[in-house]
């Protein structure tokens, strides 16, 4: 059995580790209140910029709008968002088994493929696989802003313009509860009507406000519907969707940083019962321990004096 030494030097560490995880879960919790609302907030928006989008590509079908015309699938670009940090658990390892299953299923090879990385994680997974990096986003892990997005957007719109991918797809963690987080694979470009369906179906909350919104549009009858258009539709379009599709990326990320601080404050929590757990069975260990030792010295001092007295 270990000395007394030893495991009080073990109950100290493990005590320690407890502060250090149970401060860490409280500022993860604060963090993922605010994460959550700001993402679960959105939602609203995201659906009626999902509808607008669905309304106008319905009652416009330009094959001159290189966002909107369907073209040969060539090259593909993946939009990888991870954390920064790590401590979330299984939360980047089971955004890259989805990652490695999306291109092992569509036969993706160093030469029909690239990626953007959004997190420190998700350029160290890139960089281990060989993956051709098209540019890295660092530090987007607290609260995001519109502007700080457009740099993402605006690189991967203007770089799909320019052809140099034909689709991009966007896999990333969808916030449902705080304790399940899913990684959603979504199509970004080109833009079509089955896609924002998709979109509006993923990101409708499990439970909450908003878990009722199953069906918050009814995109089916979009296509029904008629508008007068001022200025046309070319203009209106040609400005509009690609702030729809910014939009969309701004709402990706919040949801991502929900999901991760959600992820960040169950690791923690359960560090945190863990380091209980141990730092009672070492207790336990301390005091049969030091029992066993008072035991055992009461035993020689018993023997010494019967020796002397005989």
């Amino acid at each position: 059995m270990e000395s007394l030494q030893t495991i009080k030097s073990r109950l100290r560490a493990v005590n320690n580790i407890g502060k250090i995880t149970r401060a860490m879960e409280v500022v993860a919790a604060t963090k993922m209140r605010r994460a959550q609302e700001v993402a679960i907030n959105s939602r609203p928006y995201s659906f009626q910029a999902l509808e607008l989008l669905s309304r106008l590509i319905a009652q416009h079908k330009n094959p001159d709008m290189p966002i909107l015309k369907d073209r040969e699938i060539k090259n593909t670009l993946l939009v990888i968002v991870s954390s920064d940090r790590g401590l979330v658990g299984s939360f980047n390892n089971q955004l890259f088994r989805v990652v490695s299953e999306y291109i092992k299923n569509n036969s993706l090879t160093a030469k029909n493929f690239s990626v953007v990385t959004v997190g420190k994680k998700a350029m160290n997974f890139a960089d281990k696989n060989g993956y051709k990096i098209e540019q890295k986003f660092l530090n987007f892990g607290n609260m995001v802003r519109t502007t700080e997005m457009a740099a993402v957007s605006n690189m991967i719109i203007d770089g799909y313009l320019a052809s140099k991918w034909d689709r991009v797809v966007a896999i990333s963690m969808n916030f449902k509860s705080t304790i399940v987080q899913n990684a959603v694979t979504r199509q970004i470009l080109p833009v079509d009507f089955e896609m924002i369906k998709k979109i509006v179906k993923d990101i409708v909350p499990e439970r909450g406000r908003y878990a009722g919104l199953a069906i918050p549009v009814d995109l089916s009858r979009a296509a029904s519907r008629d508008y007068i258009f001022e200025p046309s539709k070319t203009e209106i379009l040609s400005s509009l969707i690609p702030h729809l599709i910014k939009m969309q990326f701004y709402h990706l990320m919040l949801e991502a940083n929900a999901s991760e601080h959600s992820a960040r404050r169950v690791a923690m929590k359960t560090a945190s019962d863990n380091a209980d757990e141990v730092a009672g069975k070492l207790s336990l260990d301390y005091n049969k321990v030091r029992q066993s030792n008072i035991t055992r010295e009461l035993i020689e001092i018993t023997s010494t004096q019967g020796a002397l007295q005989g």
